[in-house]
């Protein structure tokens, strides 16, 4: 066995991993990267099937962005926001010239998802408590005008937001109950729209009667005068990859304009070309209120966008937005994100997504077919999961959300892909996370869906299918 480099052995005694346990940490030495590759110091070769926690679309090292940061530390790197750098302000009248609707928007720059989030949240309610004191009141009086102003979001279950406090209250996600009981109040949650899983109804009625229910919440919490906004992500990312189904987000849509609430869609993970688009509700059409982006946003620096429409930046002319962070805005982050849009936008690669998710998604379905342990495929984009079931008569799931951190055949199969076959995926999802850089080839999108063969014989076999 080689021995472990200092700088490994250094990481596993004095960094705390995310989401684990610290004993037997062990992080692999990493001796360079490219493209969708990871190259180990001991000369592995691993191929990045979860494209870095959903962060680097453009594989890694992509030379355009490279430039971009090396061309912007020889002149400013960072300084507040109370001056002006040139990708900055580009950056900001990008991003609000590229999302839905009219590019009279505002953009707040954090370093997290789970930031953008906080900002999100926060600039709903401000903007609620504006128009209610300020600005001629609220839309709706069924309810009694009492203190204090609209201040519920209403997210979904099966979501994840980040791990801030205000973005884990939000979170319908497993995570959040290492918070509970201390998580902020004013959230309420509904149920996700899964048309594998439908909470409500079926086939036709699936959507109708989901819609049905959140308006039933949306009375109950206190309409307009109670309720500040509906937050949601268009394809639930951690949780499951599950796409709204037909008409499920202009319905949301339809639902926050009769009671004068918020949409914010949470596009963390689905922004920046994931699902063939630059933003996955452009698939539907909506325009939100407030639009999050981050992970793949900055590239290879550590940026994310809360972007205001210009209703809701409006109510901050003349009132504090009260949210901030010392790098908001940071200027290197900004020039790996304008250039990461030009190879989206500019140079076609955006484009090639259609193809690529067309090839792979008859891939995964042609194995679905083959494996009875397989009991969905679902998808947008180069975004797809293959959902796991015990039990192919019932559906009854591999792994329940309440063993999110248990060992069950899903940890194996991440861990055989890994050690076998030099694939990483997370080993904590509902099923196999397939979600590779937007740069791969179809010749290595067949070469892990082969890898994945293997995995799911395996499974069928341990399972007696």
């Amino acid at each position: 066995m080689s021995q472990v480099p200092e700088f490994a052995a250094n990481q596993a005694r004095h960094m705390m991993q995310c989401w684990s346990s610290q004993e037997g940490y062990a992080p692999i030495p990493v001796e360079r990267v490219e493209g969708c590759w990871i190259h180990t110091t001991d000369g592995r070769r691993i191929f990045d099937l979860r494209s870095a926690h959903e962060c680097i679309n453009l594989g890694f090292n992509h030379p355009k962005v490279l430039a971009a940061l090396k061309r912007q530390l020889d002149t400013v790197a960072y300084v507040t926001d109370d001056f002006a750098t040139e990708p900055t302000g580009q950056l900001a009248r990008r991003l609000a010239e590229l999302t839905p609707g009219s590019p009279d928007k505002k953009v707040y720059f954090a370093q997290s998802g789970a930031a953008a989030v906080e900002a999100a949240i926060k600039a709903a309610r401000q903007f609620q408590y504006h128009r209610m004191f300020h600005e001629g009141g609220l839309t709706q009086s069924d309810a009694p005008s009492q203190y204090p102003y609209p201040y519920k979001i209403i997210s979904r279950y099966k979501s994840w937001h980040g791990s801030t406090s205000g973005a884990a209250s939000v979170s319908g996600d497993p995570r959040r109950w290492f918070q509970e009981p201390l998580t902020v109040p004013g959230v309420v949650f509904a149920p996700e729209a899964n048309a594998y899983r439908p909470p409500f109804g079926d086939g036709e009625t699936m959507v109708e009667e989901n819609l049905n229910y959140l308006d039933y919440i949306i009375e109950n919490e206190g309409g307009s005068n109670k309720v500040a906004a509906v937050l949601v992500e268009p394809v639930v990312g951690s949780n499951g990859i599950i796409p709204a189904p037909p008409g499920y987000l202009e319905g949301v849509r339809r639902l926050c304009d009769q009671w004068g609430l918020l949409m914010i869609v949470d596009e963390t993970m689905t922004g920046m070309g994931r699902t063939g688009k630059l933003l996955a509700i452009e698939h539907s059409g909506v325009e939100p209120d407030i639009i999050i982006m981050g992970k793949a946003l900055g590239a290879y620096c550590p940026l994310t966008a809360t972007i205001f429409s210009s209703k809701v930046a409006r109510s901050f002319d003349h009132h504090l937005f009260g949210h901030g962070q010392s790098y908001s805005g940071h200027a290197l982050g900004c020039a790996g994100a304008l250039a990461a849009l030009e190879v989206l936008v500019e140079d076609g690669l955006l484009d090639e997504v259609a193809a690529k998710s067309r090839h792979l998604e008859n891939r995964l379905r042609k194995l679905a077919a083959k494996h009875p342990c397989v009991g969905d495929v679902r998808g947008l984009g180069l975004f797809f999961t293959l959902e796991l079931v015990a039990d192919p008569a019932t559906g009854r799931p591999l792994r329940k959300t309440t063993e999110k951190y248990e060992p069950t055949l899903v940890h194996e199969i991440a861990q055989f892909l890994f050690h076998e076959r030099d694939i990483y995926v997370p080993s904590d999802k509902f099923g196999i996370w397939v979600v590779p850089p937007l740069v791969v080839q179809l010749s290595e999108i067949d070469w892990f869906c082969d890898a994945i063969d293997e995995a799911l014989t395996r499974v069928d076999r341990r399972l007696g299918l």
